[in-house]
């Protein structure tokens, strides 16, 4: 019964413990059924003591202040030359002894790269912190070890300041005891490693493929079509769309761009000055190819859950979002080549040369970069597509206002739900948690409906805009392995959608296209994602929804805590990491609905009270032995738009 999560914490020593009087808790609180409680789990914990805990911090950090990564689950990553701060603590027995602390740099050499690939000659003119350069590239340093004094309360800390890039392993050790971890280096102007053009490539590629792919499924979702003159008019537009994207980018070839990636990394080996002027594009084209990426990842997994519905309404809102996502991959794709000319004319061959000073101005120099600019334009200015968007939004267009507005009609409009919940055990509060969520409600049915019942079917789509928790998970319910002072806890809660936008959908394409776009395709590339299906009917003046499973839902997310005790009961600091599980979008909007269909009034607003419209705010608080949660969920919905 007992599950037992077991996680490897940096300092190389396995710590589990059960999650299962945590999971029980969490199951009974939301009202998920279970045939126990999990009273027992605590037998099936399991701790371990450690004698040596060791971390990297920011350097200004105070002792014991909290701090957690901004990356979860990876290492402390800071630029060369800022301070790095080494903290810890240690078993009692060593209080007032001196610790040793190694700190090794990578210890291979990075092999020279060709003249166009990286940092060549010229490497030597970045300040290096004082680190050697051979081969034009820098030398990594010997390790360094510092002695660090160990507090009467086993704490220690210590000051390291980098003076090279790449991971830095730590080793603290007082005589047979240790502990490990490691942080990674930057280089704070301008990184010397060259985009991958092969990487980009495969991107770029994929996301071709991808946009083809959406197309096709357009084309076989419009084939299930009623029969009407709207769907032929409506299929030749696609055909012209078809023909477009393939004469501006055929199928299976990367984008020409591309192939300006090298002069670009030409460019940039020539001269530090230049590397600098030209990183501010570097780190568009990496956050692109993080973007491109995502999309890779989960593009087949989005389409293929979004082929749903057999109602002519439901088909044509697939053929919508399919194109809105057509638009989206075509903007993906064409961004780059837009970045790229943008920097070449901003940054013209007299520009770069003047950058370049002193004995390395030499008419060859000019010449090298002069042709590499050239080459690089070049492959920006071939083969465009600048009629795809038009095209693309055309067909959109279309498709609402003389296909779907001939058969159905919508209501929509914003959704704003939250919970607060608090789990106790026996009277006492050991977690308090928040989640926000920012969604869409859609409602669509037949335009020729009659009858005095009319079917309604849509969704709730949207994301979770945050998560936030705190806890004494360890002193109410493993009290007998509280006995002690935290000396540090990290908190890594889930990636909720204002991640990447502040709780909007825009902004998330390093090229400005908007995520809005998209349609439900996109936003269900954003994390915390969340859609469940809706059912309902109107009567007159009355609509009635009713929630069903959700598709996806976010309710796997879970914060993950890692604490540092220190107890009078053992000379050696405890280390603890556990999960706390969130419920997700369908619980709180389902126990918002007193679990079971909603209803409300239809009124006419709008200065001739042409549009019909669904407003209500629904408040709930539910209690069991365990837990108490309010839940909170406001709906406003139009047909046409709201006013």
């Amino acid at each position: 019964m007992a599950r037992i999560s077991r996680t490897r914490a940096r300092i190389g020593i396995a710590i589990g413990l059960t999650c299962a009087l945590l999971t029980a808790a969490i199951a009974t609180a939301w009202g998920q059924e279970r045939a126990d409680d999990g009273d027992d789990a605590t037998q099936g914990m399991q701790q371990r003591d450690v004698e040596l805990h060791v971390e990297a911090v920011p350097g200004d950090l105070a002792l014991g202040q909290a701090w957690n990564p901004p990356v979860p689950g990876e290492p402390y990553t800071t630029a060369m030359g800022r301070p790095v701060k080494i903290r810890g603590v240690a078993s009692l027995s060593l209080a007032g002894k001196t610790l040793s602390v190694t700190v090794t740099s990578r210890q291979k050499k990075e092999p020279p790269s060709p003249p166009d690939q990286g940092c060549p000659a010229g490497t030597d003119k970045i300040d290096t912190g004082g680190a050697e350069i051979m081969s034009d590239q820098t030398r990594p340093q010997p390790p360094t070890t510092l002695q660090v004094p160990i507090r009467n309360s086993g704490t220690f800390e210590t000051i390291y300041t980098p003076s090279v890039t790449g991971t830095h392993q730590i080793l603290a050790s007082a005589g047979a005891v240790s502990g490990k971890t490691e942080f990674d280096v930057v280089d704070p102007v301008a990184p010397c490693e060259p985009l991958s053009p092969k990487q980009i490539e495969q991107h770029a590629k994929q996301l071709v493929e991808t946009t083809y792919q959406t197309v096709d499924l357009v084309d076989q979702r419009v084939q299930a079509l009623p029969d009407s003159p709207a769907k032929d008019e409506f299929k030749k537009k696609l055909d012209e769309l078809r023909k477009a994207i393939q004469a501006a980018q055929p199928r299976g070839q990367a984008p020409d761009w591309v192939k300006s990636i090298e002069p670009f990394n030409r460019l940039r080996s020539l001269h530090p000055r230049i590397r600098e002027a030209a990183e501010p594009l570097g780190r568009e084209l990496r956050d692109w190819q993080e973007k491109a990426k995502q999309s890779e990842q989960q593009s087949k997994q989005m389409l293929a859950k979004l082929e749903h519905g057999n109602l002519v309404c439901d088909q044509l809102d697939i053929v919508i979002n399919a194109l809105k996502f057509v638009d989206f991959t075509l903007g993906l794709v064409t961004t780059p080549k837009d970045l790229i000319k943008g920097w070449l004319m901003e940054n013209v061959p007299t520009k770069l040369i003047g950058l370049v000073t002193g004995a390395d101005k030499t008419p060859g120099y000019q010449q090298s970069i002069e042709s590499a600019w050239k080459l690089g334009l070049t492959f920006t200015d071939q083969r465009t597509g600048f009629a795809l968007p038009k095209l693309v939004n055309d067909a959109v267009g279309y498709l609402v206002n003389r296909v779907f507005d001939r058969y159905c009609q919508t209501f929509t409009g914003p959704v704003v739900a939250e919970m607060k919940g608090t789990v106790s055990k026996l009277g006492t509060p050991w977690w308090w948690f928040q989640i926000k969520a920012n969604g869409v409600l859609i409602l669509r049915y037949p335009k020729d409906a009659t009858g005095a019942s009319i079917a309604l079917s849509g969704e709730l789509i949207g994301n979770a805009s945050s998560f936030k928790s705190k806890d004494d998970a360890i002193r109410v319910l493993f009290p007998k392995f509280a006995n002690g002072t935290v000396y540090d806890q990290t908190r890594i809660e889930p990636l909720a959608g204002n991640a990447l936008s502040d709780g909007d959908y825009s902004g998330w394409d390093p090229g400005s296209i908007m995520m809005d776009k998209g349609g439900t395709m996109v936003r269900s590339l954003a994390p915390a994602f969340f859609r469940i299906p809706v059912r309902g009917d109107l009567r007159g003046d009355r609509l009635r929804i009713e929630l069903q499973p959700a598709v996806m839902d976010f309710k796997n997310k879970s914060t993950k805590v890692e604490q540092v005790t220190l107890s009078p009961l053992s000379p050696f600091p405890n280390v603890t990491v556990y999960e706390l599980p969130y419920p997700g979008a369908f619980t709180i909007f389902n126990r918002a609905f007193n679990d079971g269909p909603v209803e409300f009034t239809v009124t006419r607003v709008g200065a001739n009270k042409d549009v019909m419209q669904i407003k209500n705010k629904f408040t709930r608080q539910r209690d069991t032995n365990r837990t108490h949660g309010e839940f909170t969920v406001d709906v406003t919905a139009c047909n046409p738009s709201c006013p």
